[in-house]
């Protein structure tokens, strides 16, 4: 079970160029498709970057996922470390109202509110998609 990570805790870092937030609800058709095309491009040229899954955008990561018209985002999620995107993340404080359960993922690590503001104000640049 991932546990809540403080700063001391993070990887040798303690901020990230750019912040990517991901608000938003899985299977919004082409902007889930964009939010992903962005954290590829960031990874493909080699930009320092972090993804947060925040609030509704914690559905992402909801096991299960059956989506009969388009392609299973939990899996594509999955295969951002492949693109050397390793940095992901999702705000424990929003797990149980919108999972509703612990997420079973060990590429995926919570952060608190708290580390995620510190994030904020290091970031040279915030997305929020």
């Amino acid at each position: 079970m991932n546990t809540t990570l403080d700063a001391a805790e993070l990887r040798g870092s303690d901020h990230f160029e750019t912040l990517i937030l991901v608000t938003r609800p899985p299977y919004q058709g082409r902007r889930s498709e964009e939010i992903l095309e962005a954290v590829m491009s960031l990874a493909l040229f080699d930009r320092d970057h972090a993804v947060v899954f925040f609030d509704q955008g914690l559905g992402w990561l909801a096991d299960g996922q059956a989506p009969s018209n388009s392609k299973n985002l939990s899996k594509q999620v999955s295969a951002l470390p492949l693109y050397g995107s390793d940095a992901l993340f999702y705000c424990a404080s929003h797990q149980n109202r919108v999972l509703g359960q612990a997420v079973g993922r060990d590429d995926i690590q919570a952060c608190s509110l708290n580390q995620l503001a510190h994030w904020m104000r290091q970031a040279r640049y915030i997305e929020v998609f």
